[in-house]
């Protein structure tokens, strides 16, 4: 059974952790745990697939070998597929992603780690570093990448447009074949990364969506 360490609502940045063996698993969410990520784990890809929409995560670590059924990088691609802008871990008790035979399976911006080497947290917190800034290299061109939308995974940046077409929570929820408290906590988490705040004087979602037509225009509603 999936367990949330971290929840997106007090983390901006949030792992899901993808793996069959019980204490690689908590290692790997405690480490980045203690790294200051909010972590969510599964122990297969039943659970992954259920986990992915509700945390919405920034990077995926997975395992290649999760026992019968789909492999890791079956469920990595899949995944990918749904959000192109999550950054892909993959971890393997082989020492190479070659001798894993994985690697021509790796997408480009993915990276491969053995699981020896999460012994170190240092090396393991430095991959999914990695692996996250070569993400978000790849969904901003150049001209946006010091924009605070260059912190949206391209989910945020989906809801972001909704939002900024007029549509509510509930609307953007039954589009995207997602819950509404999902899309709840979506918003959460891009009004946290944008740094804008409900208060007295502001509204968050007016204030991230001006973010978004300054960047992008006013959507237009015919397309």
């Amino acid at each position: 059974m999936k367990k949330q360490l971290t929840g997106p609502m007090e983390f901006d940045r949030h792992v899901l952790v993808v793996e069959d063996d019980e204490f690689v698993r908590g290692l790997i969410a405690h480490t980045l745990g203690e790294a200051g990520f909010g972590v969510t784990t599964a122990g297969d890809v039943v659970e992954a697939g259920r986990a992915f929409d509700d945390c919405d995560p920034d990077a995926l670590v997975v395992d290649i070998h999760l026992g019968p059924g789909p492999t890791g990088m079956e469920l990595a691609h899949s995944l990918k597929a749904r959000s192109p802008g999550v950054a892909i871990l993959a971890i393997s008790n082989y020492p190479t992603a070659a001798s894993a035979g994985i690697a021509a399976e790796l997408p480009d911006d993915a990276a491969f780690i053995c699981k020896k080497d999460l012994t170190s947290g240092a090396v393991l917190v430095e991959a999914v570093e990695a692996v996250l800034r070569n993400s978000r290299l790849d969904i901003m061109d150049g001209s946006e990448i010091d924009s605070p939308l260059a912190r949206l995974t391209t989910s945020q940046l989906a809801v972001l447009r909704l939002m900024a077409e007029g549509w509510t929570n509930g609307e953007i929820a039954s589009q995207r074949g997602a819950t509404l408290r999902s899309v709840e906590q979506m918003s959460h988490r891009i009004f946290l990364r944008l740094g804008v705040n409900d208060d007295a004087r502001k509204s968050a979602r007016i204030e991230a969506v001006k973010i978004y037509s300054r960047a992008f225009g006013i959507p237009d509603l015919g397309n």
